[in-house]
């Protein structure tokens, strides 16, 4: 059964506009691949960080909501975890 998930991302301060929208492309791929329905995307300007990440200062925050199956969070943490443009990201379980 599908449940309801957000994604918080901080994407790393490099990336231009045209690579922040390839790099958000391929997260939807990744997830439609796993089961998984995109339902929004909230994308913030560059901001700076409460604390240095693989010492950057700076990030692009964004944000994805989607349904998917429970089975597939650890399979997308993984590929998350691979990609070095995401320096962090946190997914939690949208409650109704």
């Amino acid at each position: 059964m599908a449940r309801s998930y957000e994604t918080a991302f901080i994407f790393s301060p490099t990336l231009d506009d045209a690579a922040i929208e390839q790099l958000t492309a391929k997260i939807e791929e990744l997830v439609k691949r796993e089961g998984g329905t995109v339902e929004k995307w909230d994308r913030w300007t560059k901001r700076r960080l409460a604390f240095p990440i693989k010492k950057q200062t700076d990030g692009h925050y964004a944000f994805l909501a989607f349904q998917g199956e429970p089975s597939s969070i650890e399979t997308l943490g993984a590929a998350y975890r691979l990609d070095e443009s995401i320096l962090r990201h946190m997914t939690i379980n949208l409650e109704e």
